[in-house]
């Protein structure tokens, strides 16, 4: 009964803590950029694009190393942070690589 026990609480936590990478690196990154985008006036429609790409990109890398080599990719999963860095690095008023709010954001 002892040993059902701590199968059942080492699980959970296994589980907790893979679905808080998954938040991590998917949901994060994308609410990051809508925020950033939002308060330097430019297109979230267009940032949240680069964002879910990005995500995307980072995910598929990731599995594609582990894949061929069967080692844990973190490297990849840096990725899915890149539109915040690339937000992180514009100031408000370059719209040309921003983009522009409109009337209806």
């Amino acid at each position: 009964m002892v040993g059902l026990l701590i199968v059942l609480v080492t699980f959970t936590i296994l589980v907790a803590a893979v679905l808080a990478v998954l938040v991590a690196v998917t949901v994060v990154p994308m609410f990051v950029t809508l925020q950033m985008a939002e308060s330097r006036r430019f297109s979230t429609a267009r940032w949240a694009a680069v964002s879910a790409a990005t995500v995307l990109v980072g995910l598929a890398s990731a599995y594609s190393v582990h894949k061929h080599h069967g080692k844990a990719a973190v490297l990849p999963l840096a990725l899915t942070w890149v539109a915040p860095g690339m937000l992180w690095l514009l100031e408000q008023g370059q719209t040309r690589w921003g983009g522009r709010a409109g009337l209806h954001e």
